[in-house]
């Protein structure tokens, strides 16, 4: 799952959004670093990851489009599953505009970027700049998206990342039948996060 996606799941909590958003850069125990309600985003994001990675749709679509992406598969469907949030977002959750949303959720995480780790705060920067989580919802956009981390991970890493292909990979595999499985897995992580965040909760105080 990507970063729409993340936060989405994190509903209207800052403090787990704000844990939520920042878990990729975050190593260890972050309650040794951060107060518990931000912490406890940093492991929801971790959870979700989990989950997402166990889910058989996330596996058999990371089976489909590996003969087009091959080690970047996983990468692709975490790109392809916020694409497809981005892309239906209006019939998924008609209460709310993605525009909307994306303007929530970049407000609130602004007033915060003091506590994000510095490449956060710069990828924070990045994605409101380029407006990437609406971008997400085209092919355009989110192809925009797939060479630019392409480009970073070729200077950067010295690796060379075939992300730019990620819709000939989806075609390839059946756009549809991968866009209904993400329906499916999109209905059930949502209650099964709720779940979780409740738990989390309850243990934590």
């Amino acid at each position: 799952m990507n970063y729409l996606a993340h936060l989405f799941l994190s509903d209207r909590d800052s403090d787990l959004r704000l844990g939520n958003f920042i878990g990729d850069h975050v190593k260890g125990d972050p309650f040794k670093v951060y107060t518990v309600p931000i912490a406890n985003g940093v492991i929801f994001h971790r959870w979700i990851d989990s989950y997402a990675d166990s889910a058989p749709e996330v596996r058999a679509a990371r089976a489909e489009i590996r003969p087009v992406l091959g080690r970047f598969s996983g990468v692709g469907v975490d790109l392809l599953y916020d694409h497809f949030l981005a892309k239906n977002f209006a019939q998924l959750h008609p209460n709310v505009s993605l525009r909307a949303f994306v303007d929530e959720v970049q407000g609130d995480l602004q007033a915060r970027v003091g506590e994000m780790p510095a490449s956060s705060q710069r990828f924070f920067n990045a994605m409101v700049i380029r407006d990437w989580l609406l971008d997400y919802g085209t092919r355009e956009g989110m192809l925009r998206v797939c060479c630019a981390m392409d480009s970073r991970l070729l200077i950067r890493l010295q690796v060379t990342s075939p992300l730019c292909r990620l819709f000939e990979a989806a075609d390839t595999a059946g756009f549809q039948s991968l866009e209904m499985a993400f329906v499916s897995f999109w209905a059930r992580i949502q209650n099964d996060a709720r779940a979780f965040v409740q738990l989390e909760r309850l243990i934590t105080g």
